[in-house]
């Protein structure tokens, strides 16, 4: 686990989402209620940030989560950014679909969200000044399991190339075997003909 993400004060705001994630702002990390915990990268939690406080529009998201760039950046980079965080929120078991392609707009988060500022209950026990004693300096603290995810950067982005729908369909299967079947018919009669002219 990392301790950075619950390390937080009592009045900082979280965001509470579907099936009990937590997205901590302040510590850029994202949690189930098992314990997994993603640390998100700079431009993922500012993009998430904005998403979840219900910004829609894809020219101010892109102004806001690379600002240092004056929002000079590729398409691939915008949505490179949206995959990541479909993978994310896959990861801690939100559906990947409440992030929302708008055509020609930008982009929304359609799953529930509650902003809560009290994180008392959110906050794991500490031990009482008793239970400090009882106990060696050499305590090993509880561990959690910590998901990381690889960024794509911008090329890896745009190289990939998607498979057209048509390509994956009966029709185009049936038209590829019986073009498969009609070669190897012509290379066995070419081979019969040459056969018998040599003889």
């Amino acid at each position: 686990m990392d301790e950075n993400c619950y390390n937080y004060d009592s009045d900082s705001i979280i965001f509470i989402l579907d099936n009990g994630v937590k997205f901590f702002p302040e510590r850029r990390c994202i949690s189930d209620d098992s314990g997994v915990v993603i640390n998100l990268s700079e431009n993922s939690y500012r993009f998430l940030t904005l998403l979840l406080k219900g910004e829609t529009d894809k020219q101010n998201i892109i102004n806001q989560v690379w600002h240092e760039q004056r929002g000079s950046v590729s398409d691939s980079s915008y949505y490179g950014q949206i995959y990541s965080l479909r993978k994310t929120v896959d990861l801690v078991g939100i559906s990947s679909s409440v992030i929302k392609t708008l055509p020609r707009r930008g982009v929304k988060y359609m799953g529930k969200v509650e902003i809560v500022q009290d994180l008392s209950e959110s906050t794991p026990p500490q031990p009482q000044p008793d239970e400090l004693t009882e106990q060696p300096d050499n305590y090993p603290p509880p561990t959690y399991p910590v998901a990381v995810i690889p960024q794509e950067t911008p090329q890896s982005v745009s190289h990939k190339t998607a498979v057209p729908a048509w390509m994956n369909s009966r029709h185009w299967n049936i038209l590829i075997t019986i073009m498969a079947v009609m070669a190897v018919c012509w290379l066995s009669t070419l081979a019969v003909a040459v056969f018998l002219f040599i003889l």
